[in-house]
């Protein structure tokens, strides 16, 4: 049944084209040879706020600091090219799941197929947790689930905009939705990214187990002392016993918003006290750990270790990194930032930044919001609305 899938995909994901290339491409040849799309390769090879230690020292002061990008792109723009006849893909990360994400995409044959083939190499029925739940479940493997449903909300945009995937010239993830990006680029292949995905989760959950902690999104007002809080939560921490404690930024989201991730205490400080700092408003994230902070380290360290065994090639289209807005390069790139993906905080609003920053009056690509959940596109109205006029939600 397997090898039957793997035949029925064999013509699906092609590669997008691209009119300009960055350094070290491949030649004509190397690039038809590759024309296929990760799953084709699979069938055949089975404004930013700092939150320095002290509050003047921290290099991520530079994020808060710099202007996000003073140019158009990382690659010149063919001016021939009508940027309205091109095409961006966005990917979410864990936390858009939601129980009976996948119902539609089940009108899709290919869709279907697509998580039956995801079923046969993680061992699991990865339709019914994202069709049927339960919650729990959903919540435990939602790394697998988001990834998948994902994918499979590209067929059904080929099944009904075909022109749109011919037309991609750059994709981005957010957090575990840049594995997806770098999946429909090619760098990684559809079994691989599922391994390492699993695995990704499993040490991420042991991480967590090991040294709890959580995350908290903040809405802060425009003079708000932000670098000062989160040194005055870690201070606090510090005196209820916590070693090292931590309290970071974790998420960049848009203008006004972030993601807080560290120890439980710090934490708790910044509920009860952030309205002195200038937070207006807080709200737990519902996860059970500090996810893109130092406390991630022993998941870094594993994902590090497995994508030495992972077949790993460079990007066949423009894949922007959320560790720190810019295009990922050759392989030894793709592994080093991969890694990373567990412990550094997600740039999604700078990434967003380099995506569509242009000269005025330039007009923006057809942006595609694929997978579960709306918080990328409404992300990019906060950081862009022009963009947001021409982005699309793919329903799934």
């Amino acid at each position: 049944m397997r090898r039957a899938l793997f035949q029925t995909f064999r013509n699906f994901y092609p590669r997008p084209g691209l009119s300009v290339r960055h350094k070290g491409s491949r030649s004509s040849k190397d690039a038809d040879a590759a024309a296929a799309s990760p799953l084709r390769r699979l069938l055949d090879e089975a404004t930013a706020y700092g939150e320095p230690a002290t509050p003047a020292e921290d290099p991520e002061m530079r994020w808060a600091t710099q202007p996000y990008t003073t140019r158009p792109s990382e690659e010149p723009i063919d001016p021939r090219v009508d940027p309205r006849e091109t095409t961006v893909l966005l990917f979410p990360g864990q936390g858009s799941q939601q129980v009976g994400m996948g119902k539609e995409l089940m009108k899709v044959p290919t869709a279907r197929d697509l998580y039956q083939l995801a079923s046969s190499v993680v061992g699991w029925d990865v339709a019914r947790v994202c069709t049927e739940g339960p919650g729990e479940e959903l919540a435990r493997r939602c790394q697998t689930a988001v990834m998948v449903t994902s994918l499979a909300a590209l067929e059904r945009v080929r099944d009904e905009r075909p022109s749109a995937l011919e037309r991609v010239r750059a994709v981005a993830g957010f957090s575990l939705g840049e594995i997806t990006a770098l999946v429909f680029a090619g760098a990684l292949t559809f079994e691989g990214a599922l391994r390492l995905v699993e695995l990704r989760a499993a040490a991420m959950s042991a991480a967590s187990a090991e040294r709890p902690g959580g995350m908290l999104t903040v809405w802060l007002s425009a003079d708000a002392r932000l670098g000062p809080a989160l040194y005055a939560a870690r201070e606090y921490a510090t005196k209820q016993g916590v070693e090292s404690p931590v309290c970071q930024v974790a998420n960049y989201l848009f203008p006004g918003c972030k993601v807080i991730a560290g120890d439980e205490e710090a934490l708790r400080y910044l509920e009860r006290q952030g309205n002195t700092y200038g937070v207006k408003r807080a709200a737990r994230v519902r996860v059970e750990g500090a996810f893109h902070t130092p406390l991630m380290a022993r998941a870094e360290a594993a994902v590090a270790t497995a994508l030495r065994s992972v077949d790993v090639r460079e990007p066949g289209v423009r894949v922007m990194s959320c560790v720190d807005a810019h295009a990922y390069g050759d392989v030894r790139d793709v592994r080093r930032r991969v890694a990373k993906l567990t412990t550094r905080a997600v740039r999604w609003e700078q990434t967003l930044h380099a995506l569509y920053a242009r000269p005025r009056g330039e007009k923006f690509p057809l942006t595609l919001a694929l997978g579960p959940g709306g918080a990328l596109r409404s992300t990019l109205r906060q950081v862009n609305a022009p963009a947001w006029d021409s982005s699309v939600q793919i329903d799934v």
